[in-house]
C-alpha cells in the first residue's frame, strides 16, 4: 500500500515537472518577445529623437517622438511586471514540488531504516533458519524463500528510489535558485524602467510648456498640412473620375484579381518605412500641444529617420506623382480598387502608370531644418478612406 501511494506520488511530480515547465514556457517566451520589441521600439524612437535636436528650440517632432518613446516605456515595464508574475508562479510551483519531494524523500528514508533494522536483527538471530525449516512441505519451503528474495528486491528497489528522489529534489532545487536570480535580475529593471520613465515624462512637460507658447505657429502649421491633405483628397477624387471615362485603365479581370489579393493582407502590409511610428493616427485625434484642438485625419502621420526610403506597401501602378504645397511631393499608387498615397517626399524615383512590386522605392522622405522626417500615408478603397492602422502589420 505504502508503495503504490509513493509510486502514485512519484508519477505525478514527475508530471509536474516535466509538464508544467513545457506549458509555462510558451507563456514565457511570448513575453521575451513582446519585451525585445519594446525594446526595439524605444531604440527606434531615441535614434528618432536625436535627429529632431538640431535645433536648440522644441519642437513638435521632438514632442511627437518623446511620447512615443513614453508610450514603449509603458508597454516595457508592463512586459517585465508580467514576466515577474510568471516568475512567481513559477517559484511558487517549484516551491510545492520541493516540499512534496522532501516529505518524500523523508517516508523513503524512514521506511528504508525500518527494512534495515528488521534485517539486522533477523540476520542476528535464527529466526529466519528456524521460518524456513519449519514449513510444511517443500512448496511451502520454496515459497518461504521467494518472499525473503522478494523482500531483499524490494529493500534494493527502495535504496533506488531515495537516489532518484534526491537526485530530483537537487535539480529542483538548483532550477529554483536561478529563477529567484532572474527574478530579481527582473525587479532591478524594472525600478530602472520606472526611473527613465520618470525623467521621460519630466522632458515631456517641460516640452509641452514650451510649445504652448508657441501656439501661433503650430496653428499655421496645421492649417498648412489641412491644406494640404484636401489637395491629395481632391487629386485622388480627380483621378478616380478620369479612370470611370478613360478606357485605359486597368481591366476589370486584373483589377478584380489584384482588390481580392489586397484585401486578404489586412493587418499584414509591411510598413513603407524601416523605421518608425505613429506619430498622429487616423480619424479624430487630440492635438498634443493645442487644447481643445481635434484634427480629422485621413490617414496617418508616420515620423521616421532623416532621408529614410520610402516603399510601396503592395504591387500595382503609379496612379499619379503630384506636387502639394505643405506636403512637398505625393505618389499615388493603386492597388485595383484600393490605393495608397504616400506624401511629403522630397524626391521620387517612380513615374505615372509604372507597374512597380511590394517594397520597390518609391522615393526618399523630406527632412526639414528641425530633423523632422514624417510621412503621410492614405489608404483608400474606390472613394472612401481606411484606418492604415488596421492594414499595417503590428510594430
Amino acid at each position: 500500500m505504502q508503495e503504490s501511494r509513493f509510486i502514485s506520488l512519484f508519477i505525478l511530480c514527475l508530471f509536474l515537472i516535466i509538464s508544467l515547465p513545457s506549458l509555462a514556457q510558451k507563456s514565457k517566451s511570448t513575453l521575451e518577445k513582446e519585451k525585445k520589441e519594446n525594446l526595439n521600439r524605444i531604440q527606434e524612437t531615441q535614434e528618432i529623437l536625436l535627429s529632431t535636436k538640431k535645433k536648440k528650440a522644441a519642437t513638435l517632432g521632438q514632442l511627437n517622438a518623446l511620447n512615443a518613446q513614453i508610450r514603449s516605456r509603458e508597454s516595457l515595464i508592463v512586459s517585465i511586471g508580467e514576466e515577474i508574475e510568471w516568475y512567481d508562479l513559477e517559484i511558487g510551483e517549484t516551491e510545492l514540488i520541493i516540499e512534496s519531494l522532501e516529505t518524500d524523500l523523508e517516508e523513503l528514508k524512514i521506511e528504508y531504516g525500518k527494512m534495515l533494522f528488521a534485517g539486522y536483527k533477523a540476520s542476528q538471530s535464527q529466526d529466519k533458519l528456524t521460518f524456513l525449516f519449519s514449513s510444511a512441505s517443500f512448496n511451502q519451503l520454496l515459497m518461504r524463500l521467494k518472499y525473503f528474495e522478494q523482500y531483499g528486491q524490494y529493500r534494493r528497489n527502495q535504496a533506488v528510489q531515495i537516489e532518484k528522489v534526491q537526485h530530483i529534489l537537487e535539480i529542483e532545487v538548483q532550477a529554483y535558485e536561478i529563477i529567484r536570480v532572474e527574478k530579481s535580475t527582473l525587479l532591478t529593471e524594472e525600478i530602472s524602467e520606472q526611473a527613465k520613465l520618470k525623467s521621460l515624462r519630466g522632458k515631456q512637460n517641460q516640452l509641452v510648456a514650451q510649445l504652448s507658447k508657441q501656439q501661433s505657429q503650430l496653428s499655421g502649421e496645421l492649417a498648412t498640412r489641412k491644406k494640404a491633405a484636401e489637395e491629395i483628397n481632391t487629386l485622388i477624387a480627380s483621378i478616380i473620375a478620369s479612370e470611370r471615362r478613360s478606357a485605359t485603365t486597368t481591366s476589370d479581370a486584373v483589377a478584380l484579381r489584384m482588390s481580392s489579393s489586397f484585401a486578404g493582407n489586412q493587418r499584414k502590409l509591411p510598413w513603407p518605412v524601416d523605421q518608425g511610428f505613429i506619430s498622429m493616427g487616423f480619424g479624430l485625434q487630440k492635438h498634443p500641444v493645442l487644447k481643445l484642438v481635434e484634427v480629422n485625419n485621413k490617414g496617418v502621420y508616420i515620423q521616421t529617420r532623416p532621408n529614410e526610403v520610402i516603399k510601396v506597401v503592395f504591387d500595382g501602378r503609379v496612379s499619379a506623382v503630384a506636387a502639394i504645397p505643405g506636403m512637398n511631393k505625393a505618389v499615388i499608387v493603386q492597388h485595383g480598387e484600393y490605393r495608397t498615397v504616400y506624401a511629403n517626399l522630397k524626391n521620387v524615383v517612380v513615374k505615372r502608370n509604372q507597374e512597380i512590386k511590394l517594397n520597390d522605392k518609391i522615393g526618399e522622405i523630406y527632412t526639414d531644418g528641425d530633423g523632422l522626417a514624417e510621412l503621410y500615408f492614405e489608404l483608400w478603397k474606390n472613394n472612401k478612406t481606411l484606418n492604415p492602422q488596421q492594414w499595417l502589420t503590428k510594430k
